[in-house]
């Protein structure tokens, strides 16, 4: 008897030791929490991914909108070196100057839903997080004063604030991504 209940105990250490653990829950309210937790982490994984590919069309946006200033400073660069391509050149300079303001809008909205969906999936803000806030808040100031520039389109102090903001703007958005 003595080495039966030896066997049954040694077998039930067994058991106990490299059996498959299995959640037991005695209340049904905590199985119910621990069923959602599995939910709960599938919405994070969806507002996380969409949240990067909002911030991935904010980056698209703004390198749209912001190639309306090299490509005016250039015009006459690539209207010599390609004359062919000067009636392409021209034409892209009217149309991005046409829908400069609607893609630097669209660029700030991007990115602040990119902010707030990140935050929602992180719940935690690091160093990456505030230099995408503070990249944030410059391209908001920007646009305030790019629509300022809309309606004194000569103030060179204006342009140059408009100018000198997103660019430090976009050396923050590249620390954001690099360290992110």
């Amino acid at each position: 008897m003595k080495k039966l209940m030896m066997v049954s105990v040694f077998i039930f250490m067994l058991n106990i030791a490299y059996g498959q653990a299995i959640p037991v829950f005695a209340d049904d309210e905590e199985y119910e929490e621990y069923e959602g937790h599995e939910e709960e982490n599938e919405n994070e994984a969806f507002v996380e991914e969409g949240g990067e590919l909002l911030g991935w069309g904010a980056v698209a946006a703004t390198v749209a909108a912001g190639t309306l200033f090299p490509l005016r400073r250039k015009i006459s660069f690539f209207t010599k070196t390609i004359p062919n391509g000067k009636s392409l050149f021209i034409n892209l300079l009217r149309t991005l100057t046409k829908w400069h303001i609607p893609i630097g809008a669209a660029a700030v909205t991007l990115a602040s839903i990119h902010g707030i969906l990140m935050y929602m999936a992180e719940g935690e803000l690091t160093l990456r997080e505030y230099a995408g806030i503070a990249a944030a808040g410059l391209m908001i100031t920007a646009a305030v004063i790019g629509m300022m520039l809309a309606k004194n389109k000569a103030n060179s102090s204006i342009r140059f604030a408009h100018i000198g903001m997103l660019l430090m703007a976009s050396m923050l958005i590249i620390f954001h991504i690099i360290i992110s």
